[in-house]
């Protein structure tokens, strides 16, 4: 994911709306590039400050948007892992079915 891309993604990320490959290309992009991750702190700062104003919340939002970049990082990861782990299962389901296939031919 390009610098530009990523004004487009943020409010999609501040809304919980990223999933798959966007989340993940949204992550990896802003965990590397310092402007676009402060680009999107401001942006996630400003949207729930002015929402807590209304709703009269509590304002550790700095923590709050660490939390939340470390659980989508989370479920990124495990879904890769799982992603890993299927196709593991296909390939040794694919030897076992060659295997038997050789075996009924002997």
């Amino acid at each position: 994911m390009k610098c530009e891309d990523i004004n487009r993604y943020i409010p999609a990320f501040i809304e919980d709306r990223l999933v798959g490959t966007e989340l993940s290309s949204f992550l990896s992009h802003v965990r590397d590039c310092p402007s676009c991750y402060e680009e999107m702190e401001t942006s996630f700062l400003i949207s729930e400050s002015l929402s807590r104003l209304e709703d009269g919340g509590s304002f550790d939002i700095h923590s709050e948007l660490i939390s939340k970049l470390e659980n989508y990082e989370n479920c990124v990861n495990f879904h890769n892992s799982l992603t890993l782990f299927r196709r593991v299962v296909l390939i040794i389901a694919g030897f076992c079915s060659a295997a038997c296939f050789v075996w009924w031919i002997i």
